[in-house]
């Protein structure tokens, strides 16, 4: 099992966790199974159970746990069947500090204040003090993270709203521009109509007449004028095409960021090499203190094998170990082996913080390399988009060039036809009914030409917008999203406390019949706003309601209970931020400890009604509570610990 497993077992899989400390509290050696469930750890006051509980909190995630008085270093390991998660502390100025630590959780708040319920537990103290509840049920909850993402996401919703809008200004657009663009075709469908009619009376008339020549070439210079027209149509469109997918490049190559890789590049590489330089100085520094650790521990260790000229002849030294001297190795002098032994402490912390270090910097190394990668892959796909944008253009001015030539043909043939006409015209007058048809070809294709870059316009408008609409569905989905989330984002502060106190409200009642406090009606928790319901104006206030002996009902104080009633609300308080945070999802622990204020049977009462909600539930007790609940839990001794050292 893996305590923090994003995909938990059933609760009666839970296999046994085992826990083994070393040198905390008072505690020189002890271990401890617990099976899926409640454990009991019994003890009489003193016998160090708080300190293995304080110890087991710790690997957990917790604070750090008090080291053996006569020690420098503690340790404190939790196996399960997949994992070994080890918290390794020493003693630094006289307190405790971490010197090496995989614990089950990094969420340290959700340990201390949900998970270990001990005596130092900030809730259970704050219950005893009367203070406010509210910071630390809300601890975890990153209100500051909350308001920035509101934000942020209401930026996003106004953005999206004014795309919307802007969208429906086009959706109304479309049936003006259809309606344009129908009546502009079917002018032109006319117009191509009118012109059929006229080049077949022309072709009529040029039979009849006797000068067919300069009809034929007039003919002939409007087909070709006609040619030409279409193949500007075309390049017309092909432009268009090739411009919409320069416009999707420069969309892409805009999503990629600035291209100034090859300078980050750059100092990424720098800096990758400035490490590696680093890493290999550090990793020379422990190669050359491993084997004078290693040297001096044997020597330390091994007292059947050292050399007689380090050995001491002193009676004292024969009863009290640690003051032998020796003779140093590395200078000769005489030395007490205590000396010797806190010197070579004082290398391994360094060898300790100089392999933190190359980890360290083996990490970050690590890291720009993906970086490193990752910008490489970006101006590639920059370079490879530059490429094709180039290209685009490229066959876009080649497109151009052409459409100029053809036009300057088109031009040509314009200038050709007015001069054939002119020649048809002087004509002796003969058929000037055949000319008037050419003249009125000649303006129809003229309006037909107008009419063609209108629709031209129109078609490409039509487009825009169409593409434009297309998107309305993703638009639309992504603010209905973004708007859940804001108001999600806007009601989770709510929520959570509103459910913490429904949460322990309903708990606490619950506990209250099981634990049978006769002249305690209720104790609930009532959420308290300010007027701009913001949660730097929220408020838990406790309220405790008795019962007299006639049965009336009255409000009373916290500091009117006693001690085990005001610890039982602390306990259930814990419990309730344990089900409202989740905990149980990260850490599948309760660590429960200083409840010997209450009997067995209230015992029973408390920790079953925490194992319908916990896969474990580990509790200190007093030898007494565990003799009548033994039969009932699987139960531990502290005397199986090891005190003297």
């Amino acid at each position: 099992m893996s305590i923090n497993s994003p995909d938990p077992k059933p609760r009666n899989e839970f296999e046994e966790l085992h826990i083994s400390v070393q040198n905390i509290g008072g505690i020189s050696a002890g271990e401890m199974a617990i099976s899926p469930g409640v454990t009991l750890l019994s003890g009489e006051n003193a016998s160090n159970k708080s300190s293995f509980l304080r110890g087991l909190a710790a690997v957990l995630g917790g604070p750090v746990p008090p080291i053996k008085s006569d020690a420098n270093n503690g340790t404190v390991s939790l196996q399960t069947a997949d994992e070994e998660y080890v918290l390794n502390v020493s003693n630094r100025d006289g307190d405790p500090v971490v010197t090496d630590a995989n614990q089950a959780s990094d969420q340290r708040d959700l340990c201390e204040l949900f998970v270990a319920l001990g005596e130092r537990n900030p809730i259970r103290r704050r219950i005893l003090t009367d203070g406010d509840l509210y910071e630390l049920l809300m601890r975890p909850v990153d209100t500051a993270e909350i308001e920035a993402e509101i934000e942020r996401l209401s930026t996003r919703k106004d953005e999206l709203d004014d795309r919307l809008a802007e969208l429906d200004r086009m959706e109304d657009r479309l049936p003006t521009l259809r309606t344009r663009a129908n009546t502009v075709q079917d002018k032109i469908d006319g117009i191509e109509t009118q012109l059929r009619e006229k080049r077949d009376e022309i072709d009529r008339r040029e039979t009849e007449t006797e000068e067919h020549d300069v009809f034929d070439d007039l003919k002939e210079k409007r087909s070709e004028h006609e040619t030409v027209r279409n193949r500007i149509q075309t390049q017309r469109d092909a432009v268009r095409s090739l411009e919409n997918e320069r416009e999707d490049v420069l969309e892409q190559r805009k999503q990629l960021g600035p291209a100034d890789s090859s300078a980050d590049v750059d100092s990424i590489e720098t800096e990758i090499e400035q490490l590696h330089h680093q890493k290999q100085q550090v990793t020379t520094t422990i190669n050359a203190l491993s084997p004078i650790v290693e040297m001096n521990n044997q020597l330390l260790d091994d007292q059947q094998e050292i050399p007689a000229e380090m050995k001491a002849d002193e009676v004292v030294a024969e009863l009290d170990p640690t003051s032998r001297s020796i003779t140093c190795w590395t200078c000769g002098n005489t030395v007490e082996r205590e000396e010797i032994a806190e010197q070579v402490r004082v290398v391994q912390e360094i060898l300790q913080e100089k392999r933190h270090q190359r980890e360290t910097i083996t990490d970050r190394i690590e890291s720009l390399e993906e970086d490193k990668r990752q910008l490489e892959r970006q101006r590639d796909e920059r370079e490879r988009l530059e490429q094709k944008e180039h290209s685009i253009e490229a066959e876009i001015e080649r497109r151009e060039v052409q459409l100029s030539d053809l036009r300057e043909q088109q031009s040509s043939l314009d200038d050709e036809i007015q001069s054939l006409q002119a020649d048809a015209e002087a004509i002796d007058g003969r058929d000037d009914e055949l000319i008037d048809c050419y003249n009125e070809v000649s303006s129809l294709e003229y309006e037909r030409g107008q009419l063609e870059s209108e629709l031209n316009e129109l078609e490409q408008e039509l487009e825009r917008l169409e593409a434009e609409l297309a998107k309305r569905d993703e638009l639309e989905a992504e603010r209905d999203s973004v708007a859940t989330n804001l108001q999600e984002q806007r009601d989770r502060i709510e929520t959570l406390e509103r459910d913490l106190v429904t949460t322990f409200n309903e708990s606490m009642q619950q506990v209250l019949d099981r634990l049978a406090y006769e002249n305690i009606e209720r104790v609930w928790i009532e959420r308290l706003t300010g007027s701009d319901g913001s949660p730097t104006e929220t408020d838990f206030e406790l309220h405790v309601v008795r019962s007299s002996e006639s049965g009336t009902a009255y409000e009373d104080t916290i500091e009117s209970l006693s001690k085990s009633e005001r610890e039982v609300i602390g306990l259930v308080v814990a419990f309730a931020g344990y089900l409202v945070h989740d905990v149980e999802s990260e850490l599948p622990v309760i660590v429960i400890d200083a409840i010997e204020m209450l009997d067995a049977d209230r015992i029973r009462g408390l920790l079953d009604y925490f194992n319908r909600h916990a896969a474990h539930v580990v509790a200190a007790v007093l030898p007494e509570e565990a003799a009548e609940l033994d039969e009932t839990y699987p139960t531990v001794s502290t005397s199986s610990f090891t005190v003297v050292s």
